[in-house]
C-alpha cells in the first residue's frame, strides 16, 4: 500500500493535466473579455489511477485565487482486488499540499518506458507539503499495535488484510518538478538525466 501524500510529493513535480485538445503546458493568455486565466487552472479536476490490488488512488486539484493549486489526495480500499463495489476504507491526510507554477518550457519528455523521447511544453512546479498526519477510516479498519508499532489494518476478508503503519506527524517538505497533460491523461513526471519521465499517469474521473 502507498502513503498517498508521500507518493504525490515525489511525482507531482513533473506533470499535470492540459486542456481537452491535448498537448503541452498551460495558457495564461486573456480571454475576449480581457480576463486573465490562472495558468494552473487548466489542471483543476479529479484524477484517478487504475485499481492496484484492492487500492484505488485519486487526486483532486482545485484552482485557488492566488494562482496555486490545492491538492487533495485519497486512497480507497475494496474487498475485491479489482476495486469493484463499495469502499471498505478511505485514506486521506490532515493537511493539503499546494502547487505553485515556476515556469513553462519546451522540454524533452518520454511519456512511456518503451516510447520515444519527444519535446513538449510542460509546466514546471513547486509542491509545498505542510506537516500532516495520515487518516484512515472505514467499516473494515482496525487500529492496533503489534510489536510496538501502531498501524491501521484493513480487513478484506476473514483471511486477508493489509496494514499501514502509523508514522505519526510527518514534517513539512517541498519538492519541484513539472506537469503535462494529453487528452484525458495527466502525467506526473520526474526529471531523469535531463529528460522528464512519468512517475504516475492519471485519467480524468
Amino acid at each position: 500500500m502507498k502513503t498517498t501524500l508521500a507518493v504525490l510529493a515525489t511525482c507531482i513535480v513533473a506533470s499535470t493535466m492540459l486542456a481537452a485538445c491535448g498537448g503541452g503546458g498551460s495558457d495564461s493568455s486573456g480571454s475576449a473579455t480581457g480576463t486573465v486565466t490562472a495558468p494552473l487552472s487548466v489542471y483543476a479536476g479529479t484524477w484517478q489511477v487504475p485499481c492496484d490490488d484492492h487500492e484505488l488512488d485519486s487526486v483532486t486539484l482545485s484552482a485557488k485565487a492566488d494562482g496555486t493549486l490545492d491538492v487533495v489526495t485519497k486512497a480507497e480500499y475494496f474487498a475485491t482486488a479489482n476495486c469493484s463495489g463499495t469502499a471498505l476504507a478511505t485514506q486521506t491526510t490532515s493537511a493539503n499540499a499546494s502547487i505553485t507554477l515556476t515556469g513553462s518550457a519546451d522540454t524533452p519528455v518520454k511519456l512511456s518506458t518503451s516510447g520515444a523521447t519527444t519535446t513538449v511544453k510542460v509546466d514546471k512546479v513547486n509542491v509545498a507539503i505542510p506537516s500532516y498526519k495520515t487518516l484512515i477510516t472505514g467499516s473494515a479498519v482496525q487500529y492496533l499495535t503489534e510489536l510496538g508499532q501502531a498501524k491501521w489494518c484493513i480487513n478484506f476478508s476473514a483471511s486477508s488484510r493489509s496494514c499501514i503503519l502509523d508514522t505519526g506527524t510527518e514534517p513539512a517538505s517541498s519538492t519541484s518538478g513539472a506537469m503535462y497533460i494529453s487528452g484525458n491523461s495527466l502525467y506526473l513526471l520526474n526529471l531523469e538525466n535531463g529528460i522528464y519521465v512519468p512517475d504516475e499517469v492519471y485519467t480524468r474521473k
